[in-house]
């Protein structure tokens, strides 16, 4: 049987330099990754949406902020970031250096999911709301009386 030129060849043979280089950065990679749940364990969902962990070398943390508000805030919760860091077994953990990277937040939106508008989901105006509208059309100049009487008009088919 003939060899199949296709066949996809191991990175180690293409670039055996490369190799332990990009295995290392994956590695780094995935462990920065898994730091970031016992922040957002720390910091509750909201704000560990607008931070991440930048990296962990020699007992230091580094997190990236999205503002420089934000930073200051993380500031303020220093302790309870790394007591929490420290209940998920990072011992040797000791001091945490907080940086404003405004590139952090389209860094962290890997995929946005678009949400249904608040709006969409409530019900359209009532009967009442339109009848009231119609009434003080009645007082109202003409412009303004024309405008409020289309806009019950189109409230009521909406609904």
């Amino acid at each position: 049987m003939a060899k199949n030129r296709f066949n996809p060849k191991p990175l180690s043979e293409l670039a055996p330099k490369w190799s332990d280089k990009l295995t290392n950065y994956v590695e780094k990679s995935q462990d920065i990754n898994a730091l970031q749940a016992p922040l957002e364990q720390a910091l509750g969902p909201i704000l560990s949406k607008k931070c991440r962990v930048a990296n962990y070398s020699q007992g230091t943390l580094f997190i990236e902020a999205a503002s420089a508000t934000l930073a200051t805030r993380l500031g303020y919760l220093k302790m309870e970031i790394l007591s929490a860091f420290r209940q998920s077994g990072l011992h040797d953990c000791g001091q945490i250096k907080i940086t404003s990277n405004p590139e952090v937040q389209q860094r962290l939106q890997t995929v946005i999911k678009q949400a249904p508008s608040p709006t969409s989901n409530k019900p359209g105006l009532s009967e009442e709301t339109a009848a009231q509208l119609s009434q003080l059309a009645e007082g109202a100049p003409p412009g303004l009386k024309e405008k409020l009487l289309k806009l019950a008009s189109h409230l009521r088919k909406n609904k």
